[in-house]
């Protein structure tokens, strides 16, 4: 065989190989059919939201799983250095944006609350797409309707128990759930300029430091119980996942805010170390020990703000979480990237 012959043999092999390799992608990459409504249930057996019942966390699971399994597969995507993966996954949210998933008004707050978090996961996982040089503008019509659909709610809920107050019968104005509302606003105006979303997260910024007692307790989770703790850290973790969206928007954190985030800091970080003070405060009630995936987000987004005693008593705090968008060392790069 000549070197012609030989070379052009190597050269139609390798042709071939490269449109196989692309089919192989092609073919790889699932078709999941939209979610149009959010459909989940609530899984505490208790009015406070303290005591979680097996089965209810159980049929809870179950209900979301299609919206775990395709934040997990698309995040996972998005985070991959392969370009076709990240392709992959912007074409499954192009299928999701076509229809129109979670536009649909869940039937009660346990479906709203899930579909906080998911729309959460889904803003970030089109940043990192963005960010990959993809277009995603397809995609921000649809994310805008789901993201508005979200605070609305919340803003709504937020009004409602303003005007109630009764912390006893599960009203707080300003809650982890407010909070993670304003995640969701702050995410979305990283992608678009949006003067609503803009308005509506600096609203719950200025609520959620506000909440902050003298003390660094947290009125509104307070009243979870034994679950207390958890939710403190939880609310927290809003926070600085929340401050993170917000320098990225270039919005300045105050001495003032700084220092009320520091005494929720302080107070979490000695609440996990000894939970004693916490527990007397929540009703005389033995807190659970806290899951450290539930700190994930502020913790590798905003780590300045995990103190010693956060890093000592709640060792081992996951980075990636595909219900907030998969990798968060990923997300916190793209983040600094966009905060000047």
């Amino acid at each position: 065989m000549t070197k012609l012959r030989q070379l052009g043999l190597t050269v139609a092999v390798s042709s071939v190989m490269s449109i196989m390799n692309v089919a192989a992608h092609a073919d790889a990459c699932p078709d999941e059919p939209a979610v149009p409504r959010v459909d989940s249930t609530k899984f505490y057996s208790d009015a406070k939201g303290s005591v979680v019942s097996a089965d209810k966390a159980h049929e809870r699971n179950q209900l979301i799983q299609p919206l775990r399994t395709f934040v997990t597969d698309a995040s996972s995507r998005a985070d991959s250095a392969d370009h076709a993966e990240q392709e992959c996954a912007l074409q499954m949210m192009l299928v999701w944006a076509k229809g129109k998933s979670m536009e649909e008004a869940p039937a009660d707050i346990a479906g709203e609350h899930d579909r906080q978090l998911f729309a959460i996961s889904l803003n970030i996982i089109t940043l990192k797409l963005r960010a990959a040089g993809l277009k995603i503008d397809p995609l921000l019509g649809w994310l805008g309707e789901v993201n508005r659909d979200v605070t609305g709610y919340f803003e709504h809920r937020n009004q409602v128990s303003t005007a109630a107050h009764r912390p006893d019968a599960g009203w707080a104005p300003v809650d982890n759930l407010y909070v993670w509302s304003g995640v969701n606003a702050a995410s979305y105006a990283v992608l678009h300029d949006d003067h609503d979303a803009k308005r509506y997260e600096d609203k719950v910024w200025g609520g959620a430091i506000e909440a902050i007692g003298p003390d660094g307790y947290l009125e509104s989770e307070l009243r979870r119980g034994a679950r207390a703790l958890t939710y403190h850290v939880y609310d927290l973790s809003a926070i600085l996942t929340m401050l993170a969206f917000r320098q990225a928007l270039s919005e300045p954190v105050t001495p003032t805010e700084r220092a009320a985030i520091m005494r929720l800091v302080e107070r979490v970080g000695s609440a996990l170390c000894d939970p004693s003070a916490m527990a007397a405060k929540a009703g005389n009630v033995p807190q659970e020990k806290v899951v450290p995936l539930v700190f994930s987000p502020g913790h590798t987004l905003a780590p300045e703000f995990s103190n010693e005693q956060i890093r000592s008593c709640l060792p081992n705090i996951p980075t990636t979480d595909p219900m907030f968008g998969g990798n968060l060392e990923n997300t916190a790069k793209i983040l600094a990237g966009l905060h000047h």
